[in-house]
């Protein structure tokens, strides 16, 4: 067994080859395969891993899917529907990949020999974190507001409001982040 960070590196290594290969793959059956595979090699914590997908990746792709074949299908295109379940299959396979490799890898000691990937990162946590805030405390600003817990339609009506704020936040700290790193010698 590697000790870390060799074993997070040897995790990541291994985790964009299998993205790699999987991306390769356009046979819906070899990514049924390569799936099962997929939840044999994580079987620990793959429920939470699956359950992860089946919420927040596999609806997007599901939806992206039907609506590029239905697309198609209205204009009278009617292709077969194979390319779109291997789509959403890979999509979903890659992302449960993707959340059990992130489960059991420390990035940041794995990514520490390589200090432009390691500044990359704390940049990427940061940015998701100040974004995160921000949502947090609009959720609980319109909470705050409203006498009754709020509805879809009431989420819905403010969401324009939260959205110009993250754009605002968004572009804001990608002007800073890109100003200190000229000021510290990156073009």
């Amino acid at each position: 067994m590697l000790a870390e960070p060799r074993r997070s590196q040897a995790f990541v290594v291994a985790w964009a080859a299998s993205i790699f290969a999987v991306s390769a793959l356009a046979d819906p059956r070899a990514l049924s395969v390569a799936t099962l595979a997929a939840l044999l090699l994580f079987r620990r914590g793959a429920l939470r891993e699956a359950r992860r997908v089946l919420v927040g990746v596999a609806p997007f792709a599901l939806g992206l899917s039907a609506a590029s074949w239905g697309w198609l299908a209205v204009r009278g295109e009617a292709p077969p529907v194979s390319p779109f379940a291997a789509l959403t299959l890979r999509t979903v396979l890659i992302a449960f990949v993707t959340f059990s490799v992130l489960r059991r890898v420390e990035l940041l000691r794995a990514l520490a020999p390589f200090p432009t990937l390691s500044r990359l990162l704390v940049l990427s946590l940061a940015q998701v974190h100040a974004l995160r805030l921000l949502a947090t405390e609009s959720a609980l600003g319109l909470r705050s507001r409203l006498p009754r817990r709020p509805r879809t339609r009431d989420v819905l009506r403010s969401s324009g409001a939260i959205t110009v704020a993250l754009l605002t936040l968004s572009a804001r700290n990608a002007r800073d982040v890109g100003d200190a790193m000229r000021s510290r010698g990156f073009h």
